[in-house]
């Protein structure tokens, strides 16, 4: 990645090496690569939701646990483009598997993804971990989807106004437990 924000990532296709990765986000951009992929192998792919999380967490794979540049990145490509459950945690094994226990930098990278992919199942558009507190947000809650959420997790408060879930924290697993809670209350309603 940090090779990446310096040289940028260039034409992957071409000679030119002028890329701007530093400046579209590395999830951003391979999403934009696959859409050109797809379209010039005459595929359709549905756009997915634009969904953002903001932790104030260490994520990044260390040159300690991969030393290859070239396999750090991939690492990271294949993290942004995992869809689902099932896809993030044959990853994480076969990343276990291949370089040992992640780090908790690595853990964080593999957490913020999962948040990511529960949050579109969710509906929502963003998760915001800071300070100790988790957002998550856009919700709109009716009575009893509040009420079986305030039974999972009774510390959670509801603002209406800005239709957000709120929850003290320590630690991102802590804030992917209030989206778990989420969709649970959402399944049993």
């Amino acid at each position: 990645m940090r090779d990446l924000e310096i040289r940028g990532a260039g034409d992957l296709l071409g000679a030119e090496q002028s890329g701007h990765v530093a400046a579209l986000g590395f999830e951003l951009y391979v999403e934009l690569l696959a859409e050109a992929v797809a379209e010039l192998s005459g595929e359709r792919r549905v756009a997915a939701r634009p969904v953002r999380v903001d932790a104030r967490v260490d994520a990044y794979v260390p040159n300690a646990y991969i030393d290859s540049e070239a396999l750090r990145i991939d690492l990271h490509r294949r993290l942004a483009l995992v869809e689902t459950d099932d896809e993030l945690r044959e990853l994480e094994a076969a990343t276990i598997d291949r370089f040992g226990p992640l780090p908790g930098p690595v853990e964080n990278l593999f957490g913020i993804q999962e948040a990511r992919i529960k949050l579109s199942r969710l509906g929502a558009d963003y998760l915001v971990f800071r300070q100790g507190k988790a957002t998550v947000g856009p919700l709109v809650l009716g009575s009893g989807e509040l009420r079986e959420l305030r039974r999972k997790v009774d510390t959670a408060v509801y603002t209406t106004a800005r239709k957000e879930v709120s929850l003290r924290e320590e630690d991102l697993p802590g804030a992917i437990r209030l989206v778990d809670a989420i969709l649970e209350t959402r399944q049993a309603a």
